[in-house]
Parts: structure tokens; sequence; C-alpha cells
């Protein structure tokens, strides 16, 4: 099954954190497992690392000739160390997003697109609608040529500090049968395939999440939203042993590594968090 338009129009903001998992496995299951050793919070003594499942599959997929539509989902569960149990209580985070797109061909080189996410992040004891949110993007790729494409549109999100409304440019190039690049402000990544079924790849892109999570602490400081984030460069070598199966392991550092509570009476706290490296192993079966 070929999702040409599934969650294409993730690649065109550095402000998407997770959407190049998406546009990556748009037509795979993707099953994953990352981890992070403990790091100081700056300024404190307190240490956090932890380790990460996650799961990005399709849903649901139509083509309609020039329209089609569908929808894709992602589940990630962070298990989470925090030294200190005044600065977050929390052992266990979950996120789930559902992801509904619909695009329409207008010519051979060009195609609409919009798309609507609507997520929930946090502890997943007493969650609420405040642990709802959602983004959408609306826009068009032109394609100028078989191996170079452009995508321009606007974003709009809840789920960052304030509501946003942001446009968006991209691009994706293959210069080779061997070779793409996808680039969109800080988000890249480059594939190039060392031999039939060893690809190596390169990129960079944010990684982290917000949850709101259940909790008391002193001072009237109650259910704190956490947020911890990162700009994540990483390596990665991926072997296919066939053309539905593909085994990857991936090394990496997290940089500007920031983290952050803000509690329902208003009180903020942020913190930067020292650099890290970061490791992934996972399995992706293509459609």
């Amino acid at each position: 099954m070929k999702l040409p338009a599934l969650l294409l129009f993730f690649l065109i903001s550095p402000l998407l954190i997770f959407g190049q998992d998406f546009i990556t496995d748009s037509a795979a299951i993707k099953i994953s497992y990352g981890c992070s050793p403990d790091r100081k919070v700056e300024g404190t003594n307190i240490d956090i690392g932890g380790s990460q499942f996650e799961l990005i599959t399709p849903l649901y997929y139509h083509d309609g000739g020039d329209w089609s539509f569908g929808a894709g989902l992602r589940y990630q569960n962070t298990d989470i160390d925090v030294s200190d149990s005044s600065f977050l209580n929390e052992d266990n985070l979950q996120s789930l997003e559902v992801a509904l797109f619909l695009s329409k061909d207008y010519s051979e080189s060009l195609k609409g697109i919009a798309l609507f996410v609507p997520g929930m992040s946090g502890d997943f004891k007493n969650t609420g609608n405040d642990a709802m949110n959602y983004m959408a993007l609306a826009g068009v790729r032109w394609k100028r040529s078989e191996t170079f494409q452009w995508i321009f549109g606007a974003f709009y999100s809840t789920g960052f500090d304030d509501d946003m409304l942001l446009p968006a440019i991209g691009f994706m190039w293959e210069p080779s049968d061997r070779a793409d690049l996808v680039f969109a402000g800080p988000i890249i990544r480059y594939r190039y395939s060392l031999s039939d079924s060893i690809d190596w790849i390169f990129g960079g892109q944010f990684s982290g999440n917000r949850w709101k999570t259940e909790g008391q602490y002193t001072g009237g400081n109650n259910d704190p939203e956490f947020a911890m984030t990162a700009y994540r460069l990483y390596t990665t070598l991926q072997w296919n042993p066939s053309e539905k199966h593909g085994i990857f392991v991936s090394a990496g550092a997290e940089l500007g590594r920031e983290v952050s509570l803000q509690y329902t009476n208003g009180l903020e706290l942020e913190r930067d968090l020292k650099s890290a490296p970061s490791f992934e192993i996972g399995y992706r079966f293509r459609f």
C-alpha cells in the first residue's frame, strides 16, 4: 500500500517536534526503544534520565483518484528517572496522537494537503481536557522536477506555551537513486544507500514532549505541566533484509536541552539540562 501524501506536511515546520517520524514511517509500522543517561539539571543537584518506547502506524488510507485521505497513530511511553521527587514526582509519562490528512491533486506538479493532529500527553492517571492539544497544517506541494519539490503552507498549534500561527516552508531533493535530502529550517535528514540492503542516515531534529501531570507540591504548586525538549543530532544504520523489513540502530547527541514546569497557580520554572548522548534501536515493517 503506497501512501504518497500521508503526513507529508510534517516536514515543513521547524516547530514540528514529532513530525519527521510520521513522514518517515507514513507507509510503515515502526516500533522502537530509545534511552538517554542521567544528566544534571543545571543549578541543582537533580538528575534526569530515562527511556522511551514508541509505536507509529498508519490506521487507514483511501485513494479516491484526485482526492485521498487517511489516518495515522503515534503512541509513546516514557519511563522517566528523576532523582528528587520534590522536583517532579513522576516515573511514567505517555502520549497518544492521531493524524488525519486530506490531499487533492490539482495537476501533475501541484498537490494540496491538509492535516489535523489531536493529541493527549500526561501521566494518564486522572487525565482531563487540559491534557489535550492539537496541530493543524494546510498548504501545497510543488513538484519542480522528478527529483526536487517545494512545500509551502501554514502551521497552527495549541501545544506550545501559546497558541501560534506560523508560515512554513521546506524542500525534498533526490540527487540520485541512492540518496535523498529533506530540509526544513533546523529539521534535516539525509539518506544514502551504502548497498542494496544497508542505508546510512544523518539528521537533526527537535525531540521531547510536554505532559500534563497530577501532583501536589509545596507552596500550592499543583498539577504541573512538565516539558523536556532538546535538539538531537543523530546517525543511523538500517539493515533491510527484504523489501518489507528494516532493522535500525541510532546514536546521537541531544543538545540545548531544557526542562520546564508550569503549575496551575501560574508559577513557572525553567532550567537547562546538560547535554547527553542518546541511543535507539527499532524495527520497521513496510506495507
